[in-house]
Protein backbone atom coordinates (compact mmCIF):
# COMPACT_ATOMS: atom_id res chain seq x y z
CA UNK A 1 0.00 0.00 0.00
CA UNK A 2 1.72 3.37 -1.06
CA UNK A 3 1.10 6.34 1.32
CA UNK A 4 -1.42 7.66 -1.29
CA UNK A 5 -3.49 4.77 -0.25
CA UNK A 6 -3.15 5.00 3.70
CA UNK A 7 -6.50 5.00 5.13
CA UNK A 8 -7.65 5.35 8.79
CA UNK A 9 -7.64 1.54 9.38
CA UNK A 10 -4.51 0.91 8.27
CA UNK A 11 -3.39 3.95 10.64
CA UNK A 12 -4.99 2.80 13.67
CA UNK A 13 -3.52 -0.55 13.00
CA UNK A 14 -0.28 0.82 13.07
CA UNK A 15 -1.24 2.76 15.76
CA UNK A 16 -1.61 -1.05 17.86
CA UNK A 17 1.21 -1.87 16.87
CA UNK A 18 2.74 1.05 18.31
CA UNK A 19 1.39 0.42 21.39
CA UNK A 20 2.17 -3.36 21.31
CA UNK A 21 5.62 -2.46 20.78
CA UNK A 22 5.59 -0.28 23.64
CA UNK A 23 4.34 -2.74 25.85
CA UNK A 24 6.94 -5.05 25.36
CA UNK A 25 9.65 -2.57 25.94
CA UNK A 26 7.97 -2.28 29.25
CA UNK A 27 8.28 -5.90 29.76
CA UNK A 28 11.82 -6.28 28.47
CA UNK A 29 13.25 -3.06 30.74
CA UNK A 30 11.26 -4.49 33.63
CA UNK A 31 13.60 -7.88 33.39
CA UNK A 32 16.90 -5.70 32.21
CA UNK A 33 16.52 -3.64 35.73
CA UNK A 34 15.85 -6.60 37.67
CA UNK A 35 12.46 -4.88 38.44
CA UNK A 36 9.08 -6.35 39.35
CA UNK A 37 6.33 -4.96 36.64
CA UNK A 38 4.83 -2.90 39.61
CA UNK A 39 7.89 -1.47 40.74
CA UNK A 40 8.72 -0.74 37.06
CA UNK A 41 5.57 1.39 36.95
CA UNK A 42 5.98 3.03 40.11
CA UNK A 43 9.09 4.12 39.04
CA UNK A 44 7.97 5.47 35.33
CA UNK A 45 5.14 7.23 36.78
CA UNK A 46 7.50 8.78 39.63
CA UNK A 47 10.16 9.81 36.86
CA UNK A 48 7.46 11.43 34.51
CA UNK A 49 5.57 13.54 36.88
CA UNK A 50 5.22 17.36 36.53
CA UNK A 51 5.64 17.65 40.57
CA UNK A 52 6.36 15.43 42.33
CA UNK A 53 4.09 12.68 43.68
CA UNK A 54 3.38 11.49 47.23
CA UNK A 55 2.86 8.05 48.36
CA UNK A 56 -0.90 8.29 48.58
CA UNK A 57 -0.84 9.63 44.87
CA UNK A 58 1.30 7.05 43.37
CA UNK A 59 -0.77 4.67 44.89
CA UNK A 60 -3.92 6.52 43.15
CA UNK A 61 -1.88 5.59 39.81
CA UNK A 62 -0.94 2.28 40.15
CA UNK A 63 -4.37 1.65 41.84
CA UNK A 64 -2.89 0.15 45.06
CA UNK A 65 -4.19 1.04 48.39
CA UNK A 66 -2.46 3.23 50.46
CA UNK A 67 -0.45 0.39 52.73
CA UNK A 68 0.65 -0.92 49.84
CA UNK A 69 2.19 1.78 47.95
CA UNK A 70 4.12 2.20 51.15
CA UNK A 71 5.61 -0.90 51.12
CA UNK A 72 6.34 -0.35 47.44
CA UNK A 73 8.08 2.83 48.30
CA UNK A 74 9.64 1.43 51.10
CA UNK A 75 11.08 -1.35 49.05
CA UNK A 76 12.35 0.59 46.20
CA UNK A 77 13.92 3.52 48.84
CA UNK A 78 15.69 0.35 50.20
CA UNK A 79 16.90 -0.80 46.45
CA UNK A 80 18.29 2.72 46.06
CA UNK A 81 15.41 3.79 43.10
CA UNK A 82 13.62 5.96 45.32
CA UNK A 83 13.92 8.93 47.75
CA UNK A 84 11.43 10.49 49.71
CA UNK A 85 12.10 14.46 50.42
CA UNK A 86 9.62 16.51 52.23
CA UNK A 87 8.12 19.31 50.31
CA UNK A 88 9.64 22.92 50.76
CA UNK A 89 6.33 24.47 51.22
CA UNK A 90 4.47 22.31 53.50
CA UNK A 91 7.03 20.00 55.55
CA UNK A 92 4.23 17.62 56.29
CA UNK A 93 3.92 16.05 51.99
CA UNK A 94 6.52 13.65 51.39
CA UNK A 95 7.60 14.00 47.79
CA UNK A 96 9.07 10.82 45.54
CA UNK A 97 12.04 11.70 43.41
CA UNK A 98 13.88 9.08 41.63
CA UNK A 99 17.53 8.69 42.36
CA UNK A 100 19.84 9.47 39.98
CA UNK A 101 20.75 5.81 39.24
CA UNK A 102 17.57 4.76 38.78
CA UNK A 103 17.43 7.63 36.11
CA UNK A 104 20.88 6.60 34.94
CA UNK A 105 19.57 3.17 34.24
CA UNK A 106 16.75 3.43 32.97
CA UNK A 107 17.78 6.17 30.42
CA UNK A 108 21.15 3.99 29.95
CA UNK A 109 18.61 1.46 29.23
CA UNK A 110 16.13 3.38 26.77
CA UNK A 111 19.33 4.85 24.81
CA UNK A 112 19.18 2.32 22.05
CA UNK A 113 15.31 2.60 21.52
CA UNK A 114 15.66 6.68 21.91
CA UNK A 115 18.43 6.61 19.57
CA UNK A 116 16.44 4.75 16.71
CA UNK A 117 13.29 6.75 17.23
CA UNK A 118 15.48 10.17 16.95
CA UNK A 119 16.21 8.38 13.36
CA UNK A 120 12.78 7.48 12.46
CA UNK A 121 12.12 11.03 12.93
CA UNK A 122 14.99 12.61 11.25
CA UNK A 123 13.87 10.77 8.19
CA UNK A 124 10.74 12.53 7.81
CA UNK A 125 10.21 15.79 6.70
CA UNK A 126 9.55 19.17 8.75
CA UNK A 127 6.10 18.88 7.51
CA UNK A 128 5.38 15.18 8.24
CA UNK A 129 7.35 15.54 11.82
CA UNK A 130 4.65 17.86 12.07
CA UNK A 131 1.51 16.17 11.03
CA UNK A 132 2.77 12.86 12.86
CA UNK A 133 3.23 14.99 16.25
CA UNK A 134 0.13 16.45 16.04
CA UNK A 135 -1.38 13.39 15.16
CA UNK A 136 0.29 11.58 18.31
CA UNK A 137 -0.85 14.89 20.99
CA UNK A 138 -4.67 14.05 19.82
CA UNK A 139 -4.37 10.49 20.06
CA UNK A 140 -2.82 10.59 23.63
CA UNK A 141 -5.68 12.84 24.47
CA UNK A 142 -8.22 11.05 23.60
CA UNK A 143 -6.64 7.90 25.30
CA UNK A 144 -5.99 9.54 28.60
CA UNK A 145 -9.51 10.62 28.12
CA UNK A 146 -11.31 7.10 28.02
CA UNK A 147 -8.55 6.18 30.46
CA UNK A 148 -9.48 9.06 33.15
CA UNK A 149 -13.41 8.24 32.58
CA UNK A 150 -12.94 4.50 33.52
Amino acid sequence: MTTAETDAAEVSRALREVTRAASAIDHALTRALHLRPLDYAALGHVMSAVQPLGPAELGVRLGISSGSATELVDRLEHAGHLRRERHPGDRRRIGLHATESAVGEVLGALGPVVAGLTEVAEARSPAERSVIAAYLRDVAERMQAFADDQ
